[in-house]
């Protein structure tokens, strides 16, 4: 057989296809095309989002109520609970520097020359209990919050705590 009867390959590149003279514009056009894809890609999640997408600020100081029940309630009541932490949100900020520095102390501790467990009870001590400490200022929070919950919504904040634990446990 003959090589003459194969035909040539056809050219691999397509005759309206521009013909870019250099790398760098291949790059640049690719670099392009997925910032646009990008930013395509966020503006239809944010339209076809939910419309109540609103930014629980602040919850993560009080650890007891998870952040799904404050995200199922309806937005009056949600705005109405978030407003309780929003006002306790300087004091619970200043206790969670307060709590860096307690660690800071803890390593002071340790590194000295006449080191005493009693001394490290005691600065873990300071740190854990008290009025002034970030779990009792965040407990009251809780309270506060509790306070202002109707039955249904206290039986609600029930399944949802506990459905975290059961989240959290490894099995």
């Amino acid at each position: 057989m003959s090589n003459d009867l194969i035909p040539p390959l056809a050219p691999l590149r397509r005759s309206w296809l521009p013909k870019l003279n250099s790398r760098w514009w291949t790059v640049l056009l690719g670099l392009s095309l997925m910032v646009n894809l990008l930013i395509g890609g966020m503006v239809v999640g944010r339209l076809s989002g939910r419309g109540d997408m609103e930014r629980l600020a602040g919850v993560s100081y009080v650890q007891l109520i998870p952040r799904r029940f404050l995200q199922e309630l309806p937005r009056e009541r949600r705005k109405e609970m978030m407003e309780i932490i929003r006002q306790n949100r300087p004091d619970l900020r200043n206790l969670r520097e307060a709590s860096e520095a307690s660690s800071v102390k803890l390593a002071d501790v340790l590194e000295k020359e006449n080191f005493s467990l009693d001394d490290v009870r005691g600065t873990i001590r300071e740190f854990t209990t008290g009025t002034e400490s970030l779990a009792a200022k965040g407990g009251d929070v809780v309270v506060d919050i509790v306070a202002k919950l109707t039955p249904e919504e206290r039986k609600t904040l029930a399944t949802a705590i506990r459905e975290r634990g059961k989240g959290r446990k490894k099995k």
